[in-house]
C-alpha cells in the first residue's frame, strides 16, 4: 500500500474527530476529544500523528497566535482527502484485483450512487 492509503489506529481516530469536527482543532482539542473516547494517550503523540497527516495531504495545517507563542490548528479537508485518496486506491486495486474487477466496481458504485439519489 502507499503512504495516501495506509493509515495507522492513531492516524484513523485523529482523522475520526476532525471529520466530525465544526470547526478546525488544536492539538490540545484533538487529545481531548480522544481521550473522551476513553484511549490514554499523549499530547505528543497526537500532535505527531496530525503533523504526518499533514505531511500526508489529508490533513491541513494553520499556524495562529496563542499566549504570544504560535500554535497550530487542524483540519481535515474532505474533498482534498478524496482527490488524494481515490486515485492511489483504484490503482492499488488494478494491481490487487486487476482492470475488470475496478470496472466492476466503478458500474455497482455508480449504481448505487443512483439508487441513493432516488429515494425519498
Amino acid at each position: 500500500m502507499t503512504q495516501w492509503t495506509q493509515l495507522g489506529p492513531r492516524e484513523r481516530d485523529v482523522l475520526a474527530v476532525l471529520r466530525r469536527a465544526d470547526d478546525s482543532l488544536t492539538a490540545r482539542d484533538l487529545l481531548d476529544a480522544i481521550r473522551d473516547r476513553g484511549d490514554d494517550v499523549a499530547y505528543s503523540t497526537v500532535k505527531r500523528t496530525a503533523d504526518r497527516l499533514v505531511e500526508k495531504g489529508l490533513v491541513e495545517r494553520e499556524p495562529e497566535r496563542h499566549r504570544g507563542a504560535t500554535r497550530h490548528r487542524y483540519r481535515f479537508d474532505v474533498e482534498a482527502a478524496r482527490r488524494r485518496l481515490i486515485p492511489e486506491f483504484v490503482d492499488e486495486l488494478r494491481t490487487v484485483l486487476g482492470d475488470a474487477a475496478v470496472e466492476r466496481l466503478g458500474v455497482r458504485t455508480a449504481r448505487d450512487t443512483d439508487d441513493t439519489d432516488k429515494r425519498p
